[in-house]
């Protein structure tokens, strides 16, 4: 299965984002190992400016769709900036 870069922008404020974050969490647990990196984009001062995943998916449209569901999204918190074919070339070994 092809891998997507997907990349949200954070819209509300951080007490939003704690709102909705167990949903959040709970809506990126569900896909298991399709979802093998997740985390914060931070801008120049280290505060949260937005989110960046890596998942797996059939194809460009359930990736969209996977995206768009998100709580974060669905309550205005993130937007969605982009949904990308990603190819992985190399993976450190945890």
């Amino acid at each position: 299965m092809p891998h997507f870069l997907i990349e949200y922008r954070q819209l509300g404020s951080d007490a939003d984002r704690e709102l909705h974050r167990p949903a959040h969490i709970q809506h990126r647990k569900a896909v298991g190992n399709r979802l093998p990196v997740a985390g914060s984009l931070l801008n120049e001062s280290g505060e949260n400016a937005g989110s960046v995943i890596l998942y797996e998916a059939e194809d460009d449209a359930a990736a969209t769709a996977f995206a768009r569901a998100d709580p974060m999204v669905v309550h205005g918190v993130f937007e969605l900036v982009s949904v990308r074919p990603f190819r992985v070339a190399a993976i450190k070994p945890v």
